[in-house]
């Protein structure tokens, strides 16, 4: 514990409750406070996705597939509740990025239409609009980088963009757009809205009105890796440009994106992972992230020579701290990970070029995290930092 600083148990009880979801993972030698690039799948997800492989191996890999078609249906089912919209408009892909790339390609979007974005979008995201002949626009927010809703409507009335594009849950700071407000506006003009939901899922409720959301499984899910989600509602369906295959007969259409090399093991996990945490209750789940990240913000925020980005009380339990002591944010993340073996993420400036102009250090503990292990955190952070 760092000098001068209460213990950070002062600020948060003990997670009792959640004992049980650090008791259902294996035992690891770091301290992982990583959960927004990866979380750690429960032994059962592990279990269940090794269990479909050797399926694979012994019975043949289309047999498998076709024997866990229950599995299968019920995690669509759940995705979709997950997400908002029906059965048939799941599709699962590689990834959040490469569903995003996908939905680029059949959306009937012509060049140069404007996207709106807030300045907290995912920069890969810029990059991929940019690629797909696209230009963004940027959407006024409020000192916490939130989208203004008040003047994105004036914007949507205007000068409206194609398309308005929103990252729920920033990857490199705890910043949360107004999903259910931003969808209530686009719906009243028209304008289709799409949103990333790849750090929000798991971590708050995705099921907010939009048009299109995709996310991944291997995050606040702990799900397996190589595992992306994307749903579409169904009156945008229609318009789609998705050439049908003659193999799946009239398979509903967004079956015709999903690859054909699919990772069904991955799918069987995650199904696992899905049914964990509904079992865990996602407004429970949220309510503890949010919780966690309070903790851990207070914690952090006692430390000299280093600022926390956002307020305490922002949400979710994804923080940001920026070195105010010239240090270099790679090289602590190194000697964290190496000489007290805690996992963060160093976040360069190509995660959000819109937001930041300096790299910033990532802690994004889950909800089995302990404030003894935070208070490892900052006291790792003060040597680290010499």
């Amino acid at each position: 514990m760092t000098a001068g600083r209460p213990s950070s148990s002062g600020v948060n009880p003990e997670p009792a409750d959640w004992e049980a979801w650090a008791a259902a993972r294996l035992p690891t030698s770091v301290n992982h406070l990583d959960n927004a690039a990866a979380g750690r799948s429960s032994i059962a997800t592990l279990d269940a996705t090794s269990a479909h492989a050797r399926r694979e191996a012994t019975e043949g890999a289309y047999v498998a597939a076709a024997g866990a078609a229950s599995t299968l249906a019920a995690l669509r089912e759940n995705v979709a509740a997950l997400l908002g919209v029906d059965t048939d408009g799941v599709a699962f892909t590689e990834s959040a990025e490469s569903a995003l790339d996908i939905a680029l390609r059949a959306w009937p979007l012509a060049p140069g239409t404007a996207v709106a974005v807030a300045p907290s979008e995912w920069g890969p995201n810029l990059r991929a609009f940019r690629l797909a002949g696209l230009h963004t626009q940027v959407v006024p927010v409020g000192g916490d980088g939130t989208i203004d809703v008040a003047a994105l409507k004036d914007l949507l009335r205007t000068t409206p963009p194609g398309l308005v594009h929103v990252t729920q849950q920033a990857s490199h700071r705890a910043v949360r757009q107004p999903v259910v407000e931003i969808a209530s506006l686009c719906r009243d003009t028209g304008i289709p809205l799409w949103v990333d939901a790849a750090q929000a899922v798991g971590h708050c409720a995705t099921n907010t009105g939009a048009d299109l959301v995709y996310a991944t499984s291997r995050k606040w899910l702990t799900g397996p890796r190589g595992i992306g989600m994307l749903g579409i509602g169904d009156r945008w369906i229609p318009s789609l440009r998705i050439e049908p295959k003659p193999m799946l007969g009239d398979a509903p259409l967004l079956r015709y994106i999903e690859s054909d090399e699919a990772h069904v093991a991955g799918r069987i996990g995650l199904a696992n992972a899905v049914d964990e945490y509904l079992a865990a209750g996602p407004e429970l789940v949220a309510a503890r992230l949010d919780d966690v990240g309070r903790m851990t913000r207070t914690a952090l925020g006692y430390l000299a020579d280093w600022e926390v980005v956002d307020p305490v009380d922002a949400p979710g339990a994804i923080t940001a701290i920026r070195p105010t002591a010239g240090q270099d944010v790679v090289a602590v993340r190194g000697r964290l990970l190496h000489d007290h073996a805690i996992v963060t993420t160093a976040s360069g400036i190509t995660r959000a070029p819109l937001d930041m102009n300096e790299p910033w250090l990532r802690v994004s503990p889950h909800v089995d995290v302990t404030p003894e292990r935070i208070d490892a955190l900052c006291a790792a952070l003060v040597e680290a930092s010499r």
